[in-house]
């Protein structure tokens, strides 16, 4: 349906991002580009609201009140807002919200993460909307819109409402009361759950399907508060549950978890919108897509610590890995402002530790970064000589990206200013206010830094946070670093130790594989996520494990465990394989391997007939989901690999072990070593096969992938 993209909210709000209102100011050419994209997600969203909530109540024309009618859908939709971190997601939900009140959607619902910082931010950004009140929840027991109740409820048809609230049992029901004192449900609804896969699932998923008599009886309170609550006593009070006509919208750069949901639970998008980050963004691809494992020295701006930094902290001594860091952030940054006709940035650089979640440690590295301060300031006072010489190294590692830097010695010359103005901040649940200095600042802290927090003028990151079994999307909502740094990447480095700038790296190489596989994907097909090695995808409490199947690292083969005779069917794959050349007998095994189209390899997957109670790892939707991750690779032909199935008779509970040998998976391998290969054994004879017998031949050193079966 076609909706108005250049009403007055949405005009007002454009300039006011422009002129940074509320946040730094983007160019023309920025706000052009996010609202393109925002325009194309507002469309996808009154679509999906004409279509599965109700007719002629949003967009162009829409009456912009909510009827009593029940909803046209099956189930309420949930749509996907997946951008990539420090992408620009809250400007993307800030125009959207400016088209959705321009086309008759009159109450907004921004839901954060519980971080008191991350809140404020957030609703100071949204208030550059140009026309709605904006309200927050999350300071204390008091609330902006107490004694307004009356005025608002009349204000709404006409100018729109915003709410923006923590993720926390204590506000949401609080927020919910409000909305109801209101009316709100008397109007169409857009609720933003932004980092929807931090703290909305259901984390008793995993205990209530084991069935264990102490399993807890209700939902996690988070997931009744905002999408569903059948709590005695509390039915029906959820944020979406108040609003019958709404568009729950989930906004996250880490879905894993939510993509791992089962197919008809409420937390599964079924609609789903890349959003592509704009011109000079620097995320995985920049940080980590040419870093090379076994390199010695990588390339910048990964530089390497030992792997004993993170206990070495615990050390009376500085770790030299931290060290270099700060050696490096002050060279670094007063380069920068030197090159910028000595102008610093309003709150300065930024050097960020993240050692752990534990606040005791966050102490312990602001102790060392003190100390070590102190000892450059000795060395200041001592002379120029001393601090050049110090500080030689950290200028090399400048040159490396910035060979046309500063003189050292003018370095030098402006730093006793820079250091005197230093300023050390944890930034943690027991000291969350940020009162940035005007040149140097270091930031020290653990969780609270992993989600939705932007960091201007970020230089250096230090992150030696280590698990024995990292979660992907945690460690990846850690890359504060990312962002649109274009202009600050010769001065940017990011300090880590081997395995974790390695982790770092499989995350990327699995975000990017998801996201093409989702480019291509229909609505409501299997997602298949790659798991980085050494981590996990996310937390396994807010998943059904049941439902999950995982194909492990470094697997020949994938097969089933029965044979399925049909005489028809067999006929037809011989006849297609006999179509495209392939030798249905061949005594010499390296003559068997045959190219033929992508396409042919896929049907030829779909069409083998496979029990529906096999046990095996061949699920034909699973196997067509991985050979998709694939695609790009291929470039349009695959290895098809036939032979006789030289086992008889067929074992009764059929084969536990693949029918490929050694020398097949070899063979194979050699002939397409970078992506799967399909091998079909005929059974019966080549003549007339009265069944094939299907395999999937994995690259060497495979990675592991999830997926939800259900």
């Amino acid at each position: 349906m076609p909706i108005d993209r250049n009403g007055p909210v949405t005009r007002g709000t454009r300039e006011n991002l422009i002129r940074g209102l509320r946040a730094r100011p983007i160019t023309q050419e920025a706000a052009v580009a996010a609202l393109a994209q925002a325009g194309r997600f507002a469309e996808l969203l009154a679509n999906t609201y004409e279509a599965e909530i109700a007719e002629g109540e949003v967009g162009i024309g829409g009456s912009g009140r909510a009827s009593d009618a029940a909803i046209l859908g099956d189930r309420p939709p949930t749509a996907l807002l997946y951008g990539r971190i420090q992408s620009g997601k809250t400007a993307a939900m800030i125009l959207t919200a400016a088209l959705a009140l321009d086309n008759h959607f009159r109450i907004i619902v921004v839901l954060t993460a519980d971080n008191v910082v991350l809140v404020q931010q957030t609703a100071d950004r949204f208030r550059a909307l140009d026309g709605p009140r904006v309200f927050s929840a999350g300071r204390d027991e008091t609330y902006e819109w107490e004694g307004q109740e009356d005025e608002i409820r009349q204000d709404i048809a006409d100018d729109g409402l915003v709410f923006v609230c923590p993720k926390n049992a204590f506000h949401l029901p609080r927020v919910i009361n409000f909305l109801q004192q209101i009316e709100a449900s008397l109007y169409p609804a857009l609720i933003f759950d932004d980092e929807a896969d931090a703290a909305t699932p259901d984390t008793t998923q995993a205990a209530r399907a084991s069935g264990r008599p102490n399993a807890p009886l209700y939902p996690s309170t988070i997931y009744r508060r905002v999408i569903e609550n059948i709590r005695p006593g509390e039915e029906g009070q959820s944020v979406n549950e108040v609003f019958p006509h709404s568009l729950y919208v989930q906004v996250t750069a880490t879905p894993y978890v939510l993509l791992l949901q089962r197919t008809d639970a409420r937390t599964r998008p079924n609609t789903t919108f890349l959003l592509e980050a704009g011109e000079g963004y620097c995320g995985g691809r920049v940080f980590f897509g040419e870093f090379d494992p076994d390199a010695d020295a990588p390339d910048a701006p990964v530089v390497l610590v030992p792997n004993n930094e993170g206990r070495a902290l615990n050390l009376r001594a500085i770790p030299p890995g931290l060290a270099a860091s700060i050696d490096f952030f002050v060279v670094a940054a007063a380069a920068k402002a030197l090159a910028d006709n000595n102008t610093w940035p309003t709150e300065g650089y930024k050097h960020l530790s993240h050692p752990s979640w534990n606040i005791n440690q966050h102490t312990v590295v602001a102790s060392h970064i003190d100390r070590h301060l102190n000892e450059l300031r000795r060395l200041l006072r001592a002379g120029n000589n001393e601090v050049i010489a110090r500080l030689a190294s950290a200028y090399e590692e400048l040159r490396r990206t910035n060979p046309r830097a500063p003189d050292l010695v003018d370095i030098a010359a402006i730093l006793p200013e820079a250091i005197r103005q230093a300023e050390v901040i944890r930034i943690n649940s027991e000291n969350e206010v940020r009162r940035y200095g005007p040149r140097l600042n270091f930031l020290v802290g653990g969780n609270i830094l992993g989600r939705g927090l932007t960091i201007d003028d970020l230089l250096v990151t230090y992150y030696v946070r280590e698990a024995q079994v990292s979660q992907m999307d945690t460690m990846w909502q850690h890359a504060r670093m990312y962002g649109y740094r274009e202009g600050l990447m010769p001065y940017t480095r990011a300090y880590m130790p081997r395995r974790v700038a390695s982790r770092f790296k499989g995350i990327h190489e699995s975000e990017e594989a998801l996201r093409e596989l989702l480019r291509r994907q229909s609505v409501g097909e299997n997602i298949l996520i790659r798991i980085a090695p050494g981590t996990r995808v996310t937390r396994p409490n807010a998943l059904e494990p049941s439902a999950l199947r995982v194909i492990g690292p470094g697997l020949d083969q994938l097969f089933p465990w029965y044979l399925v005779e049909s005489v028809q069917t067999s006929a037809r794959i011989k006849q297609v394989l006999e179509g495209v050349g392939v030798p249905l007998e061949d005594a010499a095994r390296e003559r068997r391997p045959t190219q033929i189209p992508l396409t042919i390899m896929m049907d030829l997957i779909a069409t083998v007939p496979i029990r529906g109670d096999d046990p095996g790892r061949w699920t034909v939707d699973d196997i067509l989901a991985l050979v998709e991750l694939y695609r790009e690779d291929y470039a349009g032909n695959a290895i098809v690999y036939v032979r006789g199935l030289q086992d008889e008779p067929i074992p009764a509970r059929g084969w536990s072990r693949g029918r490929l040998g050694g020398e097949d998976i070899r063979v194979v391998r050699a002939a397409s070593p970078e992506v799967p290969a399909l091998a079909l054994l005929h059974y019966g004879g080549s003549a007339n096969p009265r069944a094939w017998y299907p395999t999937l031949v994995l690259p060497e050193d495979s990675p592991a992938y999830v997926i939800n079966a259900l």
